[in-house]
Order: C-alpha cells, then sequence, then structure tokens
C-alpha cells in the first residue's frame, strides 16, 4: 500500500538525512531513498547537511544509550539529557527551514 501526504520541507529534509545516515550504516534502504530526489534549491543541501549532522549525533547517543552505559547510571542520565538537548536543537532548525522555504506545514512540539 502506498500512501501520500503532504509535510513540511524541514521534515522531508530530516527523514531524507535519516535515510542517508541509515544507509552510511549499511542498511538496505534503497528503496526508501529513490522516494526522495535532491530538490534543486540553494539552501537544500546546506539544510541537509545541518539536519545529517545533527541525526548523526542523535544516532550515535542512542547507540551509547542502548549499548555502552550501565542502566540508571549517571552516564545513562547524561546521554538521555545530551539527546534532549540535541532533540531541542533539531526541532529549533527544523522551524528554521520551513520558515527559510516559507513551508506551509511545520511541526508543533508541547514541551
Amino acid at each position: 500500500m502506498k500512501i501520500e501526504i503532504s509535510i513540511s520541507i524541514a521534515e522531508y529534509i530530516d527523514r531524507y538525512s535519516i535515510l542517508l545516515i541509515k544507509k552510511a550504516q549499511g542498511l538496505d534502504v534503497d528503496k526508501e531513498i529513490k522516494q526522495y530526489e535532491d530538490i534543486e534549491h540553494p539552501g537544500f543541501d546546506y539544510y541537509l547537511s545541518i539536519m545529517k549532522a545533527i541525526n548523526w549525533q542523535l544516532w550515535d547517543l542512542e547507540d551509547v544509550k542502548r549499548k555502552g552505559v550501565e542502566r540508571y547510571s549517571k552516564q545513562e542520565s547524561d546521554t538521555a539529557f545530551l539527546i534532549t538537548q540535541i532533540n531541542d536543537l533539531r526541532h529549533e532548525t527544523k522551524k528554521r527551514i520551513d520558515v527559510f522555504f516559507g513551508s506551509e506545514f511545520t511541526e508543533k512540539k508541547s514541551h
């Protein structure tokens, strides 16, 4: 089944960057990546590189949290705090992307 939805440009860039990270990690996401095309706009590659850098940091921290720290330890707590902080940065960056591109949609967060 295929579903088409309208999303913000920031969400598009975010999802695309995550797929590129998964591909770099050796996951088979070629079929999914084919759904995404590079947008011909001067800011697209710039914001894609920023979102990819942010999402790489989250990927690495999630790996640390899952594999490299003792549960309920200070390191786990510190790692979780960093993940929260970077997710906040991710949200702010996505808002800026949507403003830059004049996106009709934008992500809403309540916390």
